[in-house]
């Protein structure tokens, strides 16, 4: 299945995944519709994809049933990225259930209305929740105890009930820890990576929670989107699958390598006492999605870690 020329819809699509899944998509010749509230989203995060292809935004909430429907209007297909990030989900707890579920539930429900052909979404490892084994596969049961993660199972659950109902063709993607270019790093909310750098720029240690035998699965964001694609292109349906690197990094390894990109080797990292509720430990089975889609990252992290430095100092010196 070919996408040139296609109406595709992103959800969320000028977030970190989104934003680069819709830069894949230009490279497809589709023709792209960006739904987002822009709640962390960034319309600066589209101006490539916008100079180089066909690249519409609306800026909407998928809580606006009306506001979707317009959007989704003659469509052929839907990538469904828009959700509350898990620490949002965690302060707020009712936005998981109003954005991420009941939002996701209109989403696929617009898809059916609008006759979309195939939609592929975002769950999260975080269904998983402490993994039980490793490398987690798609077959550990559901262990989360977290809002965010509670959502995202009863994404899940709606996807199969959507497929079962009305033949909703789907893939959606648990993904393990994606980085790169255009993660959030000016605000409250950080992701550790981006933390570590802040850190960095300010002459002062990365602070490390625990001991830092912690470990990340960390897919760069481009391989993650290039997954997203292929699912779209595949004849692929009904399947979840991982995004994974495969590979496991310690807290004290991310520290180290990123002390290294950066050039601050004098600095050593700083270890503080660790939130015991958070999962300690992520490493995710990439087998499936290799079999089924022929999906493998290929981006190595110092190489990743890199091009996150570069992207910083390009944002620096235009906000000068």
């Amino acid at each position: 299945m070919e996408l040139k020329d296609k109406k595709v819809i992103v959800t969320g699509g000028a977030g970190l995944v989104g934003s680069h899944i819709v830069d894949a998509l230009v490279q497809e010749g589709a023709d792209i519709t960006v739904y987002d509230n822009f709640a962390r989203g960034k319309r600066e995060n589209l101006e490539q994809a916008q100079a180089k292809g066909r690249v519409r935004i609306v800026a909407g909430d998928i809580r606006d049933r009306e506001l979707l429907k317009q959007t989704f209007a003659g469509a052929d297909y839907c990538f469904h990225e828009a959700a509350v990030w898990l620490k949002a989900c965690q302060d707020e707890p009712r936005k998981s259930l109003e954005i991420n579920v009941t939002g996701t539930f209109n989403v696929l429900e617009t898809c059916v209305t609008a006759g979309i052909k195939k939609i592929v979404a975002a769950s999260s490892s975080s269904v998983y929740g402490d993994g039980l084994y490793f490398p987690t596969d798609e077959k550990h049961p559901f262990n989360n105890e977290l809002f965010y993660g509670a959502g995202k199972v009863c994404d899940e659950q709606f996807y199969r009930a959507f497929k079962k109902k009305y033949g909703l063709d789907f893939v959606a993607f648990r993904y393990l820890n994606i980085y790169g270019p255009r993660q959030p790093f000016l605000g409250a909310y950080t992701d550790v990576i981006m933390n570590f750098f802040n850190k960095l720029d300010a002459g002062q240690p990365p602070m490390i929670e625990g001991d830092g035998s912690q470990t990340l699965d960390l897919v760069y964001v481009a391989d993650c989107a290039r997954a997203n694609i292929m699912a779209m292109k595949s004849s692929v349906s009904g399947e979840f699958f991982n995004v994974s690197s495969g590979r496991e990094t310690t807290l004290k390894e991310l520290a180290d390598t990123l002390i290294k990109v950066s050039g601050k080797t004098d600095i050593k990292p700083n270890y503080v006492p660790r939130d015991k509720n958070l999962v300690s430990r992520r490493f995710g089975s990439a087998a499936k999605a290799k079999e089924m889609l022929g999906f493998e990252v290929s981006t190595p992290l110092a190489v990743g870690l890199q091009h996150i430095l570069n992207w910083r100092e390009e944002v620096k010196k235009r906000n000068k």
